[in-house]
C-alpha cells in the first residue's frame, strides 16, 4: 500500500512462498462455527433489507459492514495468532453491481513461509422476497497462480442468478497462526479509509488485541474514535469503532482519500518488555493507544537506520575508491556516486531479475541504498540534507503514527545542488519523487554523526511543468481516403517524471546495456558454466518474445492515448534511453494507421483532426460540483504538433475553429493552425502548472480542461478543388 516503507527492524515476517495448500473450509467444525457466528449471530445490522430512499439510484448499497481483527499469543506459547473476519451485506441495484458481484477470487489455505493460513468464506443471497439462497464452496474453481516463480492456489467462484434488487450477504475469514522466532513481531500496518464507492449504511471496525501487545493508531479528518472495552480476566482488550450514513465516493478524479476522508489507520505489535525497550521504533505502552509521535523518536528511529555501515555502504565506497580516488571535484564526485549505486545496486543485476521474470524494477532495499549513497558522502565530506517525510498520499507530516508511513530523500549541497528522490533502473540525480513533492518534511544534516542531527522542518519543492514535458510530433499522411484510413508516424521526447512509464512500457535492460557498459566501465562476473549456460537458455527464451511483448505494451498505450480504431502499431524503435544527465529525455518513435477518420461528404471528406492529439479529460456535469481538494500526480506539460500532409485536389476548410487560447493560475491550453507548404499545422500545448489545488480552484482547472476536450471535436473539411 504505501511505496517505499521501510520497516527496515523487523525480525519476523512471512514470505509469499507457499509450500502447501489445502483449500477453502477444510476444517468442517470451525467452518460451521464461523458460518453460526456471520449468520446466526445478534448483529441487527446484518438483518437489515431495506435501503433509504436516498439511495434507490445508486449502483449498490451497503447495508451492512464489519472488519474484526483479533491480535492473540496464548501463554507460554511460540506462536502468534492473527484472525481476520470481513462480512458485508450489500443490495445489487444496477447491471454494473450484478456484474461485479457475480464471481468472488478466494485464496485458499496453506503454509506461507513461518506461517500456516486457514481461510473460511461463506456466500448467500437474499431475494427481495426474503428467500435466502446459499451458495455451495465446492463449485469453486481451483486455479494456480504463481508470484515471482512460487505458486499458490486461488478459486473462483460464481454467483449464480443475482437479479436487480438482491442481497448479496457474504463473509471472508482469515486464521493465520504464525511461528514466533524471536519476542517481537510487527503485524501489517491497517489504513482504512471509512467511505466506499458505495454508500454504506453502517459499519463496524473492531480489533482485540492481548493487554501486553502495543498499539499505535489514530484518527484523521474527522473519522470517529474507536471506543476501547477491556477484560482484566482474560487479559483481553477490545477496540470498536461504529459508524455509518457515509455517502458514496467512486471514480473522483485527482483524490487522495486518505487525505480527504475520514480514515483511521493503525498498527499492533507483540514485543517482550526487554525487547521493546531495544527497538528504535514508535512503541508506546503496552496496552496503551499510542497517537502522536514525537520528534525525538523519528531522530532515534531514522539515527538507527542511518548508523549503518553495513554491505552497502562499504560496496560502495570500495568501489569509488577503485575508479574514482583521484577525482576531488565534489559535484561530479557526488554524482557519480549516485549512478554507481545505482549500477552496483541496480543494474548488476537488471538482466537476472529480467529473464527470470521477476519484477526488474523493484523497490525493495531503497533505504539501505539511500544509507550507502550519505554514508559516502559523510566519508569524503560532501555537504548533504537527509530528508524524511510521509508520501503525500498517505498523510501529512503531523499525522504520523506508523514507521512504514516514512519514507527518506537526500539532497545534496555541492556547487550545483541536486535532489535524490529514487534509485530505480532509470533514475537520475535531480530528480525529486513524485510522492514528496511539495510536502512537509524534516531535514538533518548528513555530515553530522546520526546522534547528533536537529531535525528540522522544510518544505520540498515542486518540480516546475517545464521539467515534466511530453512533446510529440504526428506526421499524418492519407492512405486511403474512401476507406478512411490515415498513417501516422509518431515520434516522443519524454523529460522529467513523466518518462518513467513509457520507459516502463517499452524499455527493459537490453536497451540500455551498451550505454551503461560504457559510462560505468563494468566488470565482467565470472560465472560457472553451467550458470552460464542456464542464462543463455533464458536469455534466448526471453528474447524470443521480447519485440512481440513490447509491441503489445504499446498497443496498450496507444489505445490508452486514443479515441480511434487503429491497426498493431509497428516500427517501434527506442532513440534515447533517458537514464543520464546529459541524455535525460526518453525518445522513442512508432508508426501504426488510424481507421475510420475520415468520412466521405458528397464530393468532400471530413477528418476528426481533433482527435490527434490525443484522449483528453471530458468533465462531466456531477464532476463540476467538486467536494475535495485536487492531487494531481505532478505538474506536467504536453506539447503536440500535427502536421497533415494535403492530398492533391483538395484544400482545407475549417481550420478557424482550431485555434484557442484558455490560460490562468493552473494552466492552460492552447492551439494555433496554419497551412505551410502544402501541409496543415497545428501546434497545441496543455498545462498542469500545480500538483495540488484547493476545491475552489476546480472552475478554472475545468475551464482549460474542457477547452482540450472541444478540441477532440473538431473537423476540419477536405473540399475538393473544382
Amino acid at each position: 500500500m504505501i511505496k517505499k516503507s521501510p520497516l527496515l527492524f523487523s525480525l519476523l515476517f512471512l514470505t509469499i512462498a507457499a509450500f502447501a495448500s489445502s483449500g477453502i473450509n477444510q476444517n468442517k467444525k470451525r467452518a460451521e462455527e464461523l458460518r453460526q457466528m456471520h449468520w446466526k449471530g445478534n448483529d441487527k445490522n446484518f438483518a437489515v433489507r431495506s435501503i433509504p430512499d436516498k439511495w434507490k439510484n445508486e449502483s449498490a448499497v451497503i447495508i451492512a459492514k464489519s472488519n474484526m481483527h483479533s491480535y492473540k499469543k496464548e501463554v507460554l506459547a511460540q506462536y502468534l495468532n492473527f484472525d481476520s473476519y470481513d462480512h458485508y451485506r450489500i443490495m445489487l441495484l444496477d447491471n454494473s453491481a450484478l456484474e461485479k458481484y457475480a464471481q468472488f477470487t478466494i485464496p485458499g489455505s496453506g503454509m506461507f513461509g513461518n506461517a500456516r493460513v486457514d481461510m473460511y468464506a461463506g456466500f448467500k443471497i437474499i431475494k427481495p422476497d426474503g428467500r435466502e439462497i446459499e451458495i455451495s464452496l465446492d463449485d469453486a474453481v481451483l486455479q494456480k497462480q504463481e508470484v515471482n516463480n512460487k505458486g499458490f492456489e486461488m478459486y473462483k467462484l460464481a454467483i449464480p442468478n443475482l437479479q436487480l434488487g438482491d442481497i448479496i450477504d457474504y463473509y471472508l475469514c482469515e486464521e493465520q497462526n504464525i511461528g514466533l522466532a524471536a519476542k517481537y513481531y510487527a503485524f501489517k500496518p491497517v489504513i482504512i479509509d471509512l467511505n466506499d464507492e458505495y454508500p454504506i449504511m453502517k459499519q463496524r471496525i473492531s480489533f482485540e488485541i492481548l493487554r501486553r501487545c502495543y498499539i499505535n493508531l489514530t484518527s484523521l479528518n474527522g473519522a470517529p474514535e474507536f471506543k476501547l472495552t477491556e477484560d482484566k480476566e482474560t487479559e483481553k482488550s477490545y477496540y470498536t469503532l461504529e459508524d455509518g450514513d457515509r455517502e458514496s465516493i467512486k471514480d473522483i478524479r485527482w483524490l487522495f482519500p486518505y487525505r480527504e476522508v475520514p480514515t483511521i489507520k493503525y498498527k499492533i505489535i507483540y514485543a517482550s518488555n526487554s525487547v521493546a525497550g531495544m527497538i528504535p521504533g514508535f512503541i508506546g505502552q503496552p496496552g496503551v493507544i499510542k497517537s502522536s509521535v514525537s520528534v525525538s523518536e523519528i531522530k532515534d528511529l531514522f539515527s538507527y537506520i542511518f548508523t549503518d555501515q553495513g554491505y552497502y555502504s562499504m560496496k560502495l565506497r570500495t568501489e569509488m575508491n577503485k575508479k574514482y580516488k583521484t577525482l576531488t571535484d565534489q559535484n561530479k564526485l557526488a554524482r557519480q556516486a549516485f549512478y554507481v549505486a545505482r549500477n552496483l545496486f541496480r543494474t548488476d543485476y537488471a538482466e537476472d531479475r529480467l529473464i527470470n521474470g521477476s519484477d526488474p524494477n523493484p523497490d525493495e532495499d531503497y533505504v539501505d541504498y539511500i544509507v550507502a549513497l550519505s554514508a559516502y558522502y559523510r566519508y569524503k565530506k560532501i555537504n548533504h540534507e537527509i530528508l524524511i517525510g510521509i508520501p503525500r498520499q498517505i498523510s501529512a507530516l503531523e499525522d504520523l503514527i506508523l514507521e512504514n508511513e516514512l519514507t527518506v530523500m537526500l539532497k545534496v549541497n555541492t556547487k550545483t545542488p541536486f535532489y535524490i528522490g529514487r534509485l530505480d533502473n532509470n533514475a537520475i540525480p535531480g530528480e525529486i519523487d513524485i510522492d514528496m513533492q511539495g510536502i512537509t518534511a524534516y531535514t538533518a544534516n548528513g555530515l553530522m554523526l546520526p546522534k547528533a542531527w536537529n531535525l528540522r522542518k522544510v518544505q520540498i519543492p515542486v518540480s516546475p511543468a517545464t521539467e515534466n514535458v511530453l512533446t510529440t510530433h504526428y506526421d499524418l499522411t492519407i492512405a486511403d481516403l474512401n476507406e478512411g484510413k490515415i498513417n501516422v508516424k509518431a515520434n516522443k521526447d519524454v523529460t522529467g517524471v513523466m518518462r518513467l512509464y513509457p520507459q516502463t512500457m517499452l524499455m527493459d535492460y537490453y536497451d540500455y546495456q551498451d550505454e551503461e557498459n560504457s559510462k560505468m566501465t563494468a566488470e565482467t562476473v565470472k560465472k560457472s558454466k553451467k550458470t552460464q549456460q542456464k542464462q543463455n537458455k533464458l536469455k534466448e527464451s526471453f528474447l524470443a518474445t521480447r519485440d512481440d511483448n513490447r509491441l503489445t505494451n504499446l498497443k496498450t498505450m496507444v489505445d490508452n492515448d486514443f479515441d480511434m480504431e487503429f491497426d498493431n502499431p509497428r516500427d517501434l524503435k527506442i532513440e534515447q534511453a533517458g537514464r543520464f544527465e546529459e541524455t535525460s529525455a526518453f525518445k522513442y518513435s512508432y508508426a501504426t494507421t488510424f481507421k475510420n477518420a475520415i468520412k466521405r461528404a458528397g464530393p468532400n471528406y471530413l477528418i476528426d483532426i481533433g482527435k490527434f492529439i490525443e484522449g483528453q479529460t471530458e468533465v462531466k456535469l456531477e464532476e463540476k460540483d467538486r467536494k475535495f481538494n485536487i492531487y494531481r500526480p505532478y505538474t506536467a506539460s504536453f506539447v503536440t504538433t500535427i502536421s497533415l500532409q494535403i492530398p492533391d485536389g483538395y484544400t482545407v476548410q475549417g481550420i478557424e475553429k482550431l485555434n484557442s487560447t484558455v490560460e490562468n493560475a493552473t494552466g492552460g491550453f492552447t492551439s494555433k493552425a496554419r497551412i505551410e507548404n502544402n501541409a496543415l499545422i497545428i501546434d497545441v500545448s496543455k498545462t498542469y502548472k500545480t500538483n495540488f489545488e484547493k476545491k475552489e480552484k476546480w472552475p478554472l482547472m475545468v475551464s482549460f480542461m474542457e477547452a482540450a476536450y472541444n478540441f477532440t471535436q473538431q473537423q476540419i473539411l477536405l473540399e475538393k478543388i473544382r
